[in-house]
């Protein structure tokens, strides 16, 4: 009966012990703290979305209805910005047309363009959101007002 017991207690002892990680359990462990912890910076916005096309959407705006706008984003940098204020009266603050080069920020996910005000988007599939020149995104319900829908490719 002694040795029953002891021969369970080391079998107990053995199967509680931890498992020699093998080398490719190491290398799948490492591949998921990778996925979990670092960003691919190879990949971004830029490189690898087809932002390319004509963007649409209303804006939200504090002393009208909103803001038509429209962004046409070409491969060279062009841009061509519309944007009217809807519920203005004055014709030359109701109307914005302007044409120009836009910039890519350092990491490749956000652009900048304007030339009275400048305007900022990150980019994303099929849309374009503005965000705040430090790149901080409006956060709740509201944050959909923000989005501006791909419409065509170029």
């Amino acid at each position: 009966m002694k040795s029953l017991i002891l021969l369970l207690a080391v079998f107990c002892f053995i199967s509680c012990k931890d498992q020699e990680k093998t080398p490719e359990n190491n290398s799948l462990e490492s591949s998921a703290e990778k996925i979990g912890t670092k960003p691919d910076n190879a990949h971004n916005s830029r490189n690898s979305l087809d932002w390319g096309g004509v963007y649409e959407g209303v804006l939200p705006c504090e002393d009208c209805d909103g803001i038509e706008t429209s962004i046409r984003l070409k491969q060279n940098l062009d841009y061509v910005l519309s944007q009217h204020y809807l519920g203005k009266k004055e014709a030359e603050e109701s109307n914005i047309n302007q044409t120009g080069k836009f910039e890519w920020n350092k990491q490749g996910n956000t652009i900048s363009l304007g030339e009275r005000q400048k305007l900022y988007f990150q980019v994303s599939e099929n849309y374009l959101l503005q965000v705040f020149k430090d790149e901080s995104k409006v956060m709740g319900d509201s944050a959909i007002k923000y989005r501006l829908t791909k419409v065509n490719s170029l």
